[in-house]
């Protein structure tokens, strides 16, 4: 999965935030301890429209999720 990469400065700008009435940041971290956001198609046009069009100029990378913790027997 392909995402947009953040530093952990970025992250904490951005994280809970709102950018339309009920659509916020939600940031998630991979593998490597690397922050992420992932946008849908439909949702770039209301980033691109408020005061956090900067993160569509991130650069993207390969997501790679963290390994689960085991399932309790």
């Amino acid at each position: 999965m392909i995402g947009y990469t953040l530093t952990p400065e970025q992250k904490d700008l951005i994280q809970g935030q709102y950018y339309a009435p009920y659509q916020f940041f939600n940031c998630v971290q991979d593998i490597n301890g690397v922050w992420f956001l992932f946008l849908s198609d439909q949702d770039k046009p209301e980033v691109e429209a408020s005061e956090y069009a900067w993160v569509l100029d991130l650069p993207e990378a390969e997501y790679i999720p963290p390994i689960p913790p085991p399932f309790p027997i």
